[in-house]
């Protein structure tokens, strides 16, 4: 099976073009798999051929009894109902165990956000001058400015960013490039920043990557989410948010300017605007409170 786990993964990042931190992710979920049936057949790398829905149900009993969160179960179950069908398309199961398998139900959580008046305060606890500063302001700015996601914003090259048209190139999910305005501030913390960059190291080409860490080499997603934690505790927020809350916050504040859904989902790199449309349900709830705080008789 551990061959055939392989074979899917290149078919992933090859054929359906699937990210490398997604390729991963499928990859970890998978190996687990396998290493659980290893130990419920006591059989070293088991063949999928007998694989059938009594060792599915003991393995999702497995997950459960570890106590992991629903969406991760979830999201294991995923994992395994690609690999499944895929085997099962290649004509290495008879039939598919993991067809009949159902997502279990989970709450819907609320996306963390910013408002603008904290979005500011956060970028502005980082006013320092040293490379790393500026980095964090830099990265925290185009977030907010652009609503990147994190894999996109650590996937950037000199070559995607423009500062003469004010847009940066976004390879998106399913390899698929869109560009995406950037904003006045956000452009001049970037300015700020490579210039500082430049002194430090030297100088860099288009296929240099647009963020770079202390050693020069791109900047990585633990990075990021190590230098927002930082601003996060300067600006004194103490929820624990990473960077995909900028991306919300991003959304959020152009719905309430006024912004129309289908213009925020291409720059979000949204497949559907039922996608984008989470985002309304957050501005809707605003407004209820502004409504109850400032109506007279919004009262009971």
């Amino acid at each position: 099976m551990k061959e055939n786990l392989e074979k899917y993964l290149r078919h992933l990042a090859g054929r359906r073009n699937y990210s490398s931190h997604t390729v991963a992710a499928y990859g970890r979920d998978l190996r687990e798999f396998i290493a659980f049936l290893e130990e419920y057949r006591a059989v070293r790398d088991p063949a999928p051929g007998s694989l059938d829905r009594l060792e599915l149900r003991a393995w999702l009993g497995w997950l459960s009894r570890r106590k992991l969160a629903k969406t991760t179960i979830n999201r294991k179950m995923a994992s395994l109902k690609g690999f499944c069908s895929w085997l099962s398309g290649c004509e290495l199961l008879q039939s598919d165990p993991a067809s009949s398998l159902v997502s279990l139900k989970t709450e819907k959580r609320r996306p963390e956000y910013f408002t603008a008046e904290q979005a500011r305060r956060l970028i502005e606890s980082v006013d320092g001058r040293s490379l790393r500063d500026l980095t964090t302001r830099a990265v925290l700015e185009l977030l907010y400015s652009s609503g990147l996601r994190l894999s996109e914003l650590v996937g950037l090259n000199m070559s995607g960013y423009s500062s003469a048209r004010g847009t940066v190139r976004v390879l998106g999910k399913g390899s698929r490039e869109r560009l995406v305005p950037v904003g006045r501030k956000a452009q001049q913390a970037i300015e700020r920043y490579l210039a500082a960059r430049r002194r430090e190291q030297g100088s860099y080409g288009p296929a240099d990557p647009l963020f770079a860490g202390g050693n020069g080499k791109r900047i990585d997603r633990r990075q990021v989410q190590r230098l927002m934690a930082e601003a996060c505790a300067r600006a004194g927020d103490s929820r624990r948010v990473g960077p995909h809350a900028l991306r919300h916050s991003f959304a959020t504040g152009m719905l309430e300017a006024g912004a129309d859904l289908l213009s925020i989902a291409e720059m979000l790199g949204h497949d559907s605007l039922s996608t984008t449309q989470k985002y309304t349900h957050l501005t809707v709830e605003r407004l209820r409170q502004v409504h109850r705080q400032a109506h007279p008789r919004s009262g009971s």
